[in-house]
């Protein structure tokens, strides 16, 4: 088994490596003008249907609600780099991922986390705010942002680690609504730190809309737990 997963990382590397150097040049013309950055979004979601295809990945997706067409920040548990992937099936155009900015510094790959996308300072909180600076314009400009509040992939998982508050608080500060995002079963078919891959269904749900145009700052931990409740509840009830 360990022998075929093992094959299995090889054949999912050698795509992910080939298709996204295909792609590069387009996505650096497309990433070095912001008025490009959902052309260059949308070959993302082309890139990550790719890859789920040519990796024999079923996509079973379990949505709650309507697609929400408005500025909002996406949440999920966070267990795989397959993750990412998962969320370029269908994240919205203008939309960027928050995270850590070291990912900047990846040769080629960086180029998200250098334009598009927005780096976390963690080491800086002066750093950190200007993150968040950021993340405010471009949700002024329309865009959703999709943030993983475990801050980092969790090992214990499925079970989740605690919820850090910047998603929460950023959305209730500008009154936009969560929504919060269940990934299955991410960690099985790629495990953090393993050279394994799993071809099986992925699955996740979409969960309903959850609005913050009620909410005050001081509301903003019982609203982070409300998030977590809803992700860990419908992960004790994963589809099989």
């Amino acid at each position: 088994m360990k022998l075929g997963a093992r094959i299995g990382a090889v054949w999912f590397i050698w795509w992910f490596f080939i298709s996204f150097l295909i792609l590069y040049p387009l996505f650096s013309i497309w990433l070095s003008n912001e008025k490009y950055y959902p052309k260059a979004n949308k070959l993302r979601k082309a890139w990550a249907w790719f890859l789920v295809i040519v990796n024999f990945i079923k996509v079973k997706k379990h949505h709650q609600g309507n697609n929400f067409k408005q500025p909002a920040i996406y949440v999920s548990n966070h267990t795989s780099y397959i993750d990412i992937i998962a969320f370029g099936l269908f994240f919205p155009e203008k939309g960027c991922f928050m995270a850590k900015k070291e990912l900047s510094k990846i040769p080629l790959f960086g180029i998200f986390f250098r334009t598009v996308d927005i780096g976390v300072d963690r080491s800086s909180a002066i750093g950190a705010h200007r993150s968040f600076v950021t993340a405010a314009d471009r949700i002024k400009q329309g865009y959703s942002i999709i943030i993983f509040p475990e801050g980092t992939i969790w090992k214990n998982a499925p079970k989740l680690k605690p919820f850090k508050n910047g998603a929460f608080k950023l959305a209730i500060d500008h009154q936009i609504p969560v929504i919060p995002v269940t990934f299955y079963n991410n960690y099985k078919i790629l495990p953090d730190e393993k050279f394994e891959f799993y071809p099986q269904a992925l699955h996740y749900k979409v969960h309903r809309v959850e609005k913050t145009n009620h909410l005050k700052a001081e509301d903003c931990d019982e609203f982070r737990n409300k998030i977590f409740t809803i992700i860990e509840e419908d992960l004790n009830q994963a589809p099989k």
